[in-house]
């Protein structure tokens, strides 16, 4: 499960093997400390593609691969100038990071901007659109995967609900905005998972 990582992955595995050896009484109060070194502040942006399975069906994987390839293999400079960072490219989605919620925001700008110019004059079977989900929270940042509460609820967010060019925002990353960023956002609906309702929040995504 957490191959290949760096010093970030060593020090969460060495974490749960002690939690897995220690009374379970005692293991609340290790999260509690263990957050400490382990989790960050992060803003999470999960997209989603539009119609992945249709397209599919209509024009095989081999042909969609192809497309999202050329998308996924330049989100990485689309994103990092408002300090982002592609953790890892998941069938049709993408997981982006960010240090805090503005630059989500402009690093969605961003990815959205580069698929106008890779849209352009190309065939509708060539097109991309993404719907995106935003979370923030303290996260387990490894170096090829975070998990944390909020990137689920990105997930969820960007692949389930929001539509093609739309970009849905978590209460928790909607109560980080200053007042200009809340200018850019607008109410959606309140979303229930499970028992838990949530109010959730929609960017004004930038069309030029």
């Amino acid at each position: 499960m957490f191959r290949h990582g760096g010093s970030r992955t060593r020090r969460l595995v060495a974490f749960l093997e002690r939690r897995e050896k220690a009374a379970p009484d005692r293991r609340a109060g290790m999260d509690r400390e263990g957050a400490r070194s382990l989790f960050r502040a992060r803003a999470v942006v999960y997209t989603d593609t539009a119609d992945f399975t249709a397209r599919t069906l209509r024009h095989g994987i081999l042909h969609f691969l192809m497309v999202f390839n050329r998308a996924a293999t330049r989100a990485a400079a689309a994103v990092a100038p408002h300090g982002g960072r592609v953790v890892k490219v998941e069938a049709d989605s993408l997981m982006l990071l960010f240090p805090d919620v503005p630059a989500a925001f402009a690093g969605v700008d961003g990815v959205e901007a580069l698929l106008r110019r890779l849209n352009r004059g190309r065939p509708p079977d060539e097109r991309l659109r993404f719907s995106y989900g935003i979370g923030h929270g303290g996260v387990l940042e490894l170096e090829h995967d975070v998990f944390g509460l909020e990137v689920n609820l990105a997930s969820k967010l960007g692949e389930d609900l929001a539509l093609p060019g739309e970009a849905l925002i978590t209460p928790a990353a909607a109560a980080t905005l200053d007042a200009r960023s809340l200018r850019r956002v607008v109410p959606y609906r309140v979303v229930t998972f499970g028992r838990t309702a949530i109010p959730v929040q929609r960017l004004k995504l930038r069309r030029r």
